[in-house]
């Protein structure tokens, strides 16, 4: 880089390890001079300045502002003389002979070493132009003329988060995110989890969305039958009883024999099937056996004969009726297993007649085509770069296992796949927008952890989505490689970013509370330094602007009808989500 006299603004104080101190020129006019006609943000946090040294320039990030009358820049020690001002400033990397950047610094600056801001073309220099691997996402906050681009491969296949408060523009950021990837990578896997369907306008055409409140053609569905049989009464009944999970499990592998002996493109040893292999299965018809057992009633003891008086009908959950017991040594008796599942079979039968379930228990069908890669490939959205899942509506007891299914069957088909399947052929991208609703526990949470430990070996990427980080998995965001922070309000958000963030820019962390709407911070894997950037607004925008007030005006309380919500709310159709963005 050519350097001048007129890009100075001071002078090294003083060398703490990474941290320096830089006491600015006496004649420097404020801390925003005015450079060719336009003014030069200096003593900003965050603006980037250079140091040269010998064949070196170094290059570090301003953290801290000050003048000597109210605060020492460095304590114990006062370096800079009564009345002058300072910056301190965070080293961050260093740019050879060749033009080459590199993170870290193999050499500190020495005292007295001149100090210069960096131009507009400086910056550009120092950040990747938008190429066949990165992409822009905006203009840096000290130079909006300047893109700031992020490298492609390293955002999807090591992990990010994009976190911010309400209001932040945090939903936008990611809309503006996923059309660049959509624009450049026609063929891309982007799977956007999407609890409040309010993706789908961004998205037009180029995407493929499914949804438990659509219709059938476009209805999100996510088998139970891929679940381990003792996860599904856990989450269906809630029951942690070994007599019933041990009877449950049987039924389940008698059923997936039973589909398998039906289905014609099953091809399997049925002793190989157990209560958690990947193989569909009628639940109606484990309830059905279930309750059986447990309200049978009989008429002989001696040679079991039962009390029955209707078999009921599995497909209508209509369960088998019995004459009921009698008192003392009279019959009819109790059954050998009366009473012993219970409540389990209650419960699970209001599951089955909840229609808010239906996308998760619905039937297969034996005599139709294998349902798992069809299902699995109607979530990656077949021939469209994006495709979004609007869980909107799902009930909060199945939210968790639901998304938590999407993302295990996803990572293990990615782990089995080869060269013509998705995973490192074929990297997929995970989105998950409010993410903190659904991985503090369970499933979900599981899911998210092993992909944020192991997705990077078999390509599958993370975008975790949140106005809570502090309420994410904590292994989940430590393997975030690159974090976009959004404005934070809240003080332990705030810490839980800056844990997550590199040593060299938690100084930067500060700014976190004023930062402007669609303004981030920037940082980690994917960015060649850590970057205050204003982030471009997405084309078509998503459904996440706040409620207007213009009905307020001209509406008359004749005119508000909430005839249609409770109608619509009695028959268990999804509520509209609104937006938390």
């Amino acid at each position: 880089m050519r350097l001048s006299s007129d890009t100075r603004i001071g002078r090294v104080r003083q060398v703490l390890g990474a941290t320096v101190t830089v006491e600015l020129e006496p004649s420097l006019a404020g801390t925003m001079p005015m450079w060719r006609g336009r003014l030069i943000s200096i003593g900003q946090v965050g603006s980037i300045i250079q140091i040269p040294h010998g064949s070196l320039t170094l290059l570090g990030s301003v953290i801290l502002v000050g003048i000597s009358e109210l605060s020492s820049p460095l304590e114990p020690t006062q370096v800079v003389e009564q009345g002058k001002r300072w910056l301190q400033v965070r080293m961050l990397g260093e740019i050879d002979a060749f033009g080459s950047f590199q993170r870290g610094v193999s050499i500190y600056p020495g005292l007295d070493d001149d100090v210069h801001f960096l131009t507009a073309d400086d910056l550009g220099t120092i950040y990747p132009s938008v190429g066949p691997d990165h992409l822009a996402i905006g203009g840096l906050a000290a130079a909006a003329e300047v893109p700031l681009t992020l490298e492609a491969s390293k955002l999807v296949t090591r992990h990010c988060a994009v976190v911010g408060s309400t209001g932040s523009g945090k939903t936008s950021a990611v809309a503006t995110l996923l059309q660049r990837f959509r624009n450049a990578w026609p063929f891309a896997n982007i799977v956007v989890v999407d609890p409040h369907g309010e993706y789908s306008a961004a998205f037009s055409d180029s995407h493929y969305a499914r949804s438990v409140n659509s219709d059938a053609l476009a209805k999100l569905r996510v088998p139970y039958w891929a679940l381990p049989a003792a996860r599904l009464l856990s989450v269906l009944c809630g029951v942690d009883n070994r007599t019933v999970s041990d009877r449950f499990a049987e039924l389940v592998v008698e059923e997936r024999r039973s589909f398998a002996d039906k289905a014609t493109w099953l091809k399997l040893d049925k002793e190989s099937i157990t209560a958690d292999s990947p193989i569909p299965y009628n639940l109606r018809e484990v309830w059905y056996k279930l309750d059986r057992a447990n309200r049978a009633t009989l008429a002989d003891k001696q040679t079991g004969k039962l009390a029955l008086v209707s078999e009921g009908d599995a497909s209508k959950l209509k369960g088998a009726t019995f004459e009921h017991y009698a008192l003392g040594n009279l019959a009819p008796f109790k059954g050998p297993t009366f009473g012993h599942y219970s409540p389990a079979p209650d419960r699970l039968r209001l599951r089955l007649a909840d229609p808010r379930f239906g996308f998760f228990l619905a039937n297969p069908d034996p005599l139709q085509p294998d349902p798992l890669p069809i299902i699995a490939s109607e979530w990656l959205g077949e021939d469209r770069p994006v495709s979004i899942l609007d869980f909107g509506g799902v009930p909060f007891e199945v939210a968790d296992v639901a998304i938590g299914l999407v993302l295990d069957l996803l990572f293990e088909l990615a782990v089995r796949s080869g060269e013509d399947g998705i995973g490192r052929a074929n990297p997929v991208l995970l989105v998950l927008e409010e993410a903190h609703r659904y991985l503090r526990g369970g499933l979900a949470h599981d899911a998210a952890d092993r992909i944020a430990r192991e997705g990077r070996k078999y390509g599958v990427g993370m975008m975790m989505v949140s106005q809570r980080p502090s309420e994410l998995p904590e292994t989940s965001l430590a393997q975030c490689g690159t974090i976009l922070a959004l404005r934070l309000t809240n003080a332990a958000d705030q810490s839980a970013v800056r844990s997550a963030l590199p040593d060299t820019v938690t100084g930067l962390s500060e700014v976190l509370p004023s930062l402007r709407t669609g303004e981030a911070l920037v940082s980690g894997e994917a960015v060649v330094l850590p970057t205050r950037v204003l982030i471009d607004r997405p084309s078509p925008e998503p459904r996440a602007s706040d409620p207007s007030l213009e009905s307020w005006k001209t509406q008359t309380a004749d005119q508000v009808n909430i005839s249609k919500a409770v109608a619509d709310w009695r028959r268990g159709v999804a509520p509209i989500e609104g937006s938390e963005d």
